[in-house]
């Protein structure tokens, strides 16, 4: 053990000689909540609304006005010429085209549907389309009671206009600006993490190039002594690179993360435990350091993008949502995530045994990696 420890003590004198791995362990996490934070920040809060009214009755202006009304959205009236124009210059995030006849449609019963023109997605338009769908909802309802009486009609809907149902609204805070920009910022600690060890680990290429490890191996120090010196050392650059990014991102950032700081801690150090099993794979399958280097390029960033360290995984098709199963970021992003819904840490059991199995294969296969092919001769 005495020996394991040199060994670790030694190599945390080389990487911090390094000013690079300084950079990546401590630098890069807190630029990556620059980055999250500004992004969040600078997120468009309204959204132009186009409205192309064909029909001109007091309903739909009604509906127009509805709509203005929303605190995130802004109208404005265009024609059925302009609409083409405004969106594909920029103007307008979305058209909302209402058919002629929509207001005697309501009253009959037959509802004829509002068409929304966007090249954005259901970036611009998902918000917009859920209300358009709620309010038609209730006019169709109204309708429903009304039996097509159209004076039946105007009574309840005034009714509800003037607010003479019993209605109490409170303001809750909308914590999902902040859920968002915690898990974006985890997502950039868990790819530092991962590029931070692979730096570090490609140490042993190095050694093996210079022969120092196999002048280290020719003393009383096994080759399973000097990695675990190798992994002790990263275990704690990680656990030092995770306390003080979440020191910075509650302390200095003010970020609300809504979860017990110990337990997205242990989370993030498991999740280590896979990042430096990653790196002494991926070293273990590697002659030189280009070859680890190419490695690392190949699987870390990829596998962040699949994983959700960058957006959420529900937006991507569901074939590269089933991809994502198959990587341990996406279980410890998923575990933050569950925790800050307000589930119980039991709850996550089967996320953290599952980051603890990826890195125990991890740490197995290259342990045998290093037992099967560990020959001077064959490296370069």
């Amino acid at each position: 053990m005495r020996n394991a420890w040199l060994l670790t003590l030694n190599t945390l004198k080389l990487i911090a000689r390094k000013k690079a791995n300084i950079i990546v362990f401590l630098i890069l996490p807190i630029v990556g909540m620059l980055v999250s934070t500004f992004v969040y920040s600078s997120g468009a809060t309204s959204i132009n609304i186009g409205v192309v009214d064909n029909d001109h009755s007091a309903l739909t202006g009604e509906f127009v006005q509805s709509i203005n009304q929303q605190q995130n959205f802004k109208v404005t009236p265009i024609n059925e010429g302009e609409k083409e124009s405004q969106i594909s210059s920029g103007k307008l995030d979305c058209v909302l085209v209402i058919p002629k006849g929509f207001a005697e449609g309501i009253y009959n019963n037959h509802l004829q549907q509002v068409k929304i023109v966007s090249i954005k997605g259901e970036v611009a338009t998902g918000w917009v389309r859920n209300y358009i769908n709620t309010y038609l909802r209730n006019l169709q309802d109204i309708s429903v009671t009304a039996v097509g009486n159209q004076a039946t009609f105007e009574t309840l809907y005034n009714n509800l206009q003037q607010d003479k149902l019993s209605l109490v609204v409170k303001k809750v805070p909308d914590q999902t600006h902040n859920k968002g920009m915690t898990t974006q910022m985890i997502g950039f600690l868990i790819l530092f993490m991962l590029i931070g060890v692979g730096n570090t680990t490609e140490m042993i290429l190095k050694e093996k190039r210079d022969r120092t490890y196999y002048r280290i191996c020719a003393a009383p120090v096994s080759a399973r002594t000097y990695i675990f010196g190798n992994i002790l050392a990263n275990l704690i650059l990680v656990v030092v690179q995770i306390a003080l990014t979440l020191l910075f991102m509650i302390k200095v950032f003010k970020v609300q993360i809504y979860l017990p700081v110990a337990e997205l801690f242990l989370i993030l150090v498991l999740f280590g435990l896979v990042a430096i099993g990653l790196g002494v794979l991926i070293v273990s399958f590697s002659n030189n350091s280009k070859q680890a280097s190419t490695l690392q390029n190949m699987i870390i960033t990829p596998s962040c993008m699949l994983a959700g360290c960058f957006w959420p995984v529900e937006i991507m098709p569901k074939t590269l949502q089933r991809i994502a199963d198959f990587l341990p970021q996406k279980w410890a992003i998923d575990a933050v995530q569950k925790l800050q819904m307000g589930v119980g840490f039991d709850q996550i059991m089967i996320n953290l045994l599952i980051i603890v199995a990826f890195a125990l294969t991890f740490f197995l296969v290259a342990a045998y990696r290093f037992g099967s092919n560990d020959h001077i001769e064959t490296f370069v």
